[in-house]
């Protein structure tokens, strides 16, 4: 194993399959768990419960016979990770699911991380194109936590035009959101 840190995880899974070195399986998941965790964290909800379903997912890597070949390891772990997930809030006995290739594209394409930062993105964006009272307005409500009342007193308006501007902010912001997408 002098070269492992060479090889991808999809090689040194090939190779765990093979020789059934857990120390290989290891090393992969240590790589990944940061994924595994941030999944189980967004379904479970709870993290004694994410750190649990964190290990099971580990320890049904160690036992599970794959049958097609795995092109993205990354990929296929947080599919498995996101059904083993969906299957424990569902009280259900948790049965292995078959994965397909697109299941492992989808993946690849939508990961929370990559999709909330892009997200992010969009939205200030989006907010920075709204009028200048309906953006102070929404700021000040969403992000500022502040009343109707105390942003009417702060800008001197009437609490009618604040919902106003909040509501048409909202609209706008929305609208502007799916424009982007």
């Amino acid at each position: 194993m002098a070269n492992a840190p060479t090889l991808s995880d999809e090689e040194l899974y090939r190779a765990f399959l093979s020789t059934q070195d857990t120390k290989i399986l290891g090393e992969i998941y240590r790589k990944n768990m940061a994924l595994v965790f941030g999944v189980c964290m967004k379904y479970m909800g709870e993290k004694h419960e994410a750190q649990d379903a964190t290990m099971e997912i580990f320890e049904r890597l160690l036992t599970q016979h794959i049958k097609t070949e795995i092109k993205s390891f990354r990929a296929y772990l947080y599919v498995m990770s996101k059904n083993h997930c969906l299957m424990k809030k569902r009280g259900e006995k948790v049965i292995h699911v078959q994965i397909t290739e697109s299941d492992m594209e989808l993946a690849m394409e939508v990961h929370p991380i990559d999709e909330s930062e892009r997200n992010e993105a969009r939205l200030k964006t989006c907010l920075n194109e709204l009028k200048d009272m309906q953006k102070t307005c929404v700021e000040l409500f969403y992000l500022g936590k502040r009343s109707y009342m105390e942003i009417s007193n702060e800008l001197r308006v009437t609490i009618n035009a604040v919902k106003s501007n909040i509501q048409n902010g909202k609209r706008n912001l929305k609208l502007c959101l799916e424009h982007k997408s």
